[in-house]
């Protein structure tokens, strides 16, 4: 295991200096008992680099209650095309539909693609940390819903987007580029020749 401050620090602190309309979606930690009071409730136990996680930063707003312009991007994604979930959304995502023992297992869903839509796709983590991807197709999630994303635990993943946004290098540019739009951390290159957007390492 390895420790996720050090990634995460990058990370708030490139947001913070070059996209702080992303930073300031960023909700503040929680306590160690309100993490152990989700985890009652789940039914599952949460790895250790989650729990530092969420003591550190709970997530991110819902941006899809605030009355903002519909041709801004979500500055909230910042999460490479993901919200961080909050406790209440780990809750609600992982029992939204079926018997979620039955579909989930152990695997606790952590970052979803767009707060406002369900049925949801995004991350999602077991107790021994390793990190995967879901989508809930048809309204459900699959079987065990997890695909190996090509990051095996929270840890690397947040190496890995912490070294996409410093140096604009490394595995998560293959699948995105970070840049700007409107002060915000997006992800594209968006579509259209006009889009308001600049790579953050041309």
């Amino acid at each position: 295991m390895c420790d996720i401050l050090p990634a995460w620090a990058a990370i708030t602190d490139w947001l913070a200096a070059h996209a702080r309309a992303s930073h300031a979606n960023l909700r503040p930690g929680v306590s160690v008992n309100e993490v152990r009071s989700t985890e009652s409730e789940l039914g599952v136990p949460l790895p250790a680099d989650l729990l530092t996680l969420l003591t550190t930063c709970e997530g991110t707003v819902d941006a899809s209650a605030l009355d903002r312009d519909p041709d801004e991007y979500d500055a909230g994604l910042f999460l490479a095309q993901h919200h961080l979930l909050p406790l209440t959304g780990m809750v609600t995502v992982r029992g939204s539909e079926g018997n979620a023992e039955e579909f989930w297992g152990s695997w606790v869903p952590i970052a979803v693609a767009d707060y406002s839509l369900a049925p949801w796709d995004g991350l999602a983590i077991d107790p021994a940390g390793r990190l995967a991807t879901f989508h809930q197709a048809s309204g459900e999630p699959p079987w065990r819903p997890l695909t190996a994303p090509g990051y095996g635990s929270l840890g690397e993943f947040l190496e890995t987007l912490a070294e996409a946004l410093t140096q604009g290098i490394g595995q998560m540019m293959a699948e995105a580029t970070p840049g700007f739009h409107r002060g915000a951390l997006v992800w594209g290159p968006l579509p259209g020749d006009g889009a308001p957007w600049t790579p953050a390492h041309p």
